[in-house]
């Protein structure tokens, strides 16, 4: 994969090393997806199709283990995939063992990808609403102001074909590697337009959760 991947998944990689354990782990939506095995080597990968990374096939609806069967749950850019996000969740909350952990990436600004099964966008405010019977471990941004804009131009070169497309391509991914790497261009980041609420994180490609089931 091109330096799109590259990013996204050195991202997603800061954002989860911390977490890094031994423990019983079970990651949702496991198919086809760089392995996490390095940081969780009891995983279990499920699935809904057979293939790369899956161990067990199963829809996340109706998760085929006992109630409290799992320490942490991986369900990193899935959620967006699914339609009913509410009842994956439930399901996820009901294979943890009390206090587990559940680890999530969703996407916020990014577009539609993997169409047409691609169906939700979350803010970190729906986020936790979403979770709101859980305990909110850690809820951040995953890229800054630049690596977002980066990451949106480098989708632009992998999910479009232009006139001249080659030359396009280029200008396109290497003004991505610049807006990547120089430092970031804001002062200030608002949550309105009038400029009365700071927000510096309205500006992310995705965001990154970790919640505990309550004891």
């Amino acid at each position: 994969m091109g330096l799109l991947s590259k990013i996204a998944r050195r991202k997603m990689d800061e954002k989860v090393a911390p977490y890094a354990s031994d423990k019983e782990t079970l990651e949702v939506g496991a198919y086809g997806r760089p392995s996490y095995g390095r940081y969780f080597p009891n995983k279990v990968g499920l699935d809904i199709r057979n293939g790369p990374g899956v161990d067990v096939v199963s829809s996340v609806y109706g998760l085929p283990f006992d109630d409290s069967s799992f320490d942490i749950v991986l369900c990193m850019v899935v959620l967006e995939h699914l339609e009913d996000p509410k009842k994956a969740i439930a399901e996820m909350l009901r294979v943890l063992r009390p206090g587990g952990k559940i680890l999530i990436s969703v996407p916020f600004l990014f577009p539609i990808h993997d169409s047409p099964n691609d169906f939700w966008r979350f803010t970190k405010y729906g986020l936790r609403v979403l979770f709101k019977d859980w305990n909110i471990v850690e809820l951040s941004a995953e890229t800054n102001f630049n690596e977002t804009f980066a990451v949106l131009l480098q989708r632009v070169g992998y999910q479009t074909k232009f006139y001249a497309n080659p030359i396009f391509k280029v200008c396109i991914f290497s003004l991505a590697w610049i807006l990547a790497r120089i430092p970031t261009m804001t002062k200030n980041i608002y949550g309105n337009i009038e400029k009365s609420v700071l927000e510096p994180e309205a500006f992310t490609s995705s965001f990154f959760l970790v919640a505990c089931k309550k004891k």
